[in-house]
């Protein structure tokens, strides 16, 4: 896992995966999940990281996140 932080945009960017995002997920406010052409999680990105510092409730099911219906 890589992880970045922007301290420009205050945003911290997890790279789980070398797999490009095909698809994204705002699942909370801020809280932006990409996912593989399989579904799987290949990162996670949170907007106004310190300026916020929110609890963050990411539904997990084992290792894989679930996609919520928009």
């Amino acid at each position: 896992m890589i992880i970045k932080y922007d301290e420009v945009t205050d945003s911290i960017y997890f790279i789980i995966s070398d797999e490009k995002p095909y698809d994204s997920q705002e699942v909370e406010d801020g809280v932006i999940i990409d996912y593989g052409k399989n579904d799987d999680i290949v990162a996670i990105e949170i907007l106004k990281f310190k300026k916020e510092q929110k609890d963050i409730n990411i539904p997990i099911v084992g290792n894989f996140l679930l996609k919520q219906a928009s």
